[in-house]
């Protein structure tokens, strides 16, 4: 209580009473901060140093100080906070060298490449500035006497400005590692997706092999004295290549080889349209309302005509015949097939020089009947262009040579193919046909 001269206590009108300071602002909004990590052993260089950046203001921060009085304590500090901006570091402490081996622990041990580190130290003698500079990730090495306020601020500004720089690329690179782990993921995904999906179609594409094999004939079939028989080999899982025979009637075997253009699945599905469009022919010719399944010429006419209305984007190299197992004659047409057909004989094996076009290539396109004679123990052979591609000879004319006379020694496909040298079961670059009709 206030007291009056002769010592006596007198109320005061005012105590008691809590005064406000209504009128003041104040902003008790918190500021951002950057930490600075203190590292020295005389506690007056910690005071100093705060005092000196009291007032210190950057980018809207201002310092928030931690002090540690040894490298050892500091390391402690390190390990607990990871967002340390700043290290005002000494050099000398507890050993000569205490400051420059925590340097070492904190961008080697922690790996931490972020914190900008000022040395500073009172004995400049004891580690000269330029091997410092050179030696060890620092930011600046003054010594402690140079450290005015102004050159201390301005220090500090400027490895701020350093650190505002490797946070912000580190920040990229993370962003960049994450968009890089993001698109290897979606890759993964996609590649994935991809096997799966190429499994699929390797899937369908055997089924559609097995559902083509299923379409040709069986691969010796005989009509009275007369053999057929084939081998089709192709050389993705389904073939641009195709072959066929079956009766037509009691006395007339329809024969065919084709070779659709390209390889593969999409020329597959041309054979599958063009068995669909031959056995048509067959159903009308035994019903008695077109005899075109038994006129090559006609019948390779009609079909060029349909290949082109229907804009199939394939031509088909064909040859089609009808052979008469009454008198052995073979009526045919060609329609592009090459090599010509190989009849052997006895003495003699020649091949039926017929050029003509593919059907489905030409509007203009025209096929003409031709026949022969298949005399006792004679054949006729009939290959697709893939045997061409797999003879050793570098001209046309020296394969067409060596695929003649091998043809005259050896009667069987398979002894054929093993004496061409032709291993049917290796990778092959196109499709492999050959039709054999030998009359006995």
């Amino acid at each position: 209580m206030p007291q009056d001269s002769d010592g006596q206590q007198h109320n005061d009108p005012d105590d008691g009473f809590l005064v406000f300071a209504a009128d003041i602002d104040v902003d008790d909004t918190p500021q951002a901060c950057w930490t600075v990590l203190i590292v020295d052993d005389d506690a007056e260089i910690h005071q100093i140093t705060k005092l000196a950046l009291r007032d210190f203001n950057f980018q809207q921060h201002r310092l928030n100080f931690i002090s540690a009085y040894s490298a050892a304590e500091a390391r402690g500090i390190l390990q607990q906070n990871q967002d340390i901006a700043l290290i005002l570091l000494d050099v000398v402490m507890e050993t000569d060298d205490a400051g420059l081996t925590l340097v070492r622990y904190i961008r080697e041990t922690l790996g931490n490449n972020l914190v900008r580190i000022i040395l500073r130290t009172g004995q400049p003698g004891q580690a000269p500035e330029q091997r410092i500079v050179q030696d060890y990730d620092i930011n600046d090495y003054r010594a402690k006497t140079e450290l005015t306020v102004q050159r201390l601020t301005t220090t500090v500004v400027s490895a701020m400005r350093a650190f505002l720089a490797i946070e912000q690329l580190a920040s990229l690179n993370d962003n960049l590692e994450q968009q890089v782990q993001a698109r290897t993921a979606q890759l993964e995904a996609s590649n994935q997706q991809l096997q799966q999906t190429l499994a699929e179609l390797e899937a369908g594409e055997r089924a559609g092999k097995q559902l083509q094999f299923k379409m040709l004939p069986p691969q010796q079939l005989s009509w009275a004295g007369f053999q057929f028989s084939h081998a089709l080999y192709p050389s993705e899982f389904m073939s641009g290549d195709f072959v066929d025979y079956f009766a037509a009637d009691e006395h007339n075997v329809v024969f065919y080889i084709a070779d659709v253009s390209g390889h593969g699945v999409a020329s597959a599905f041309v054979t599958v349209y063009l068995k669909r469009f031959i056995s048509a022919n067959l159903e009308r010719y035994r019903r008695g309302s077109s005899g075109m399944l038994t006129d090559p010429a006609a019948l390779l006419q009609a079909l060029n005509t349909e290949l082109l209305q229907e804009k199939i984007g394939k031509y088909i190299a064909l040859f089609y015949a009808v052979l008469n197992t009454q008198n052995g004659e073979i009526c045919y047409a060609n329609a592009g097939a090459f090599p010509w057909p190989l009849l052997v004989q006895a003495q003699s094996a020649d091949f039926i020089a017929l050029k003509s076009t593919p059907v489905g290539m030409f509007d203009f396109a025209t096929y003409a009947n031709k026949t022969l004679l298949l005399q006792h123990d004679s054949r006729l052979l009939l290959f697709s262009d893939g045997i061409l591609d797999m003879l050793p000879q570098p001209a046309t004319e020296q394969k067409l040579q060596h695929l003649q006379q091998f043809s005259q020694q050896h009667h069987d496909i398979a002894a054929l193919l093993q004496a061409l040298r032709i291993d049917p079961t290796a990778p092959l670059p196109d499709d492999l046909t050959i039709l054999s009709l030998a009359r006995h």
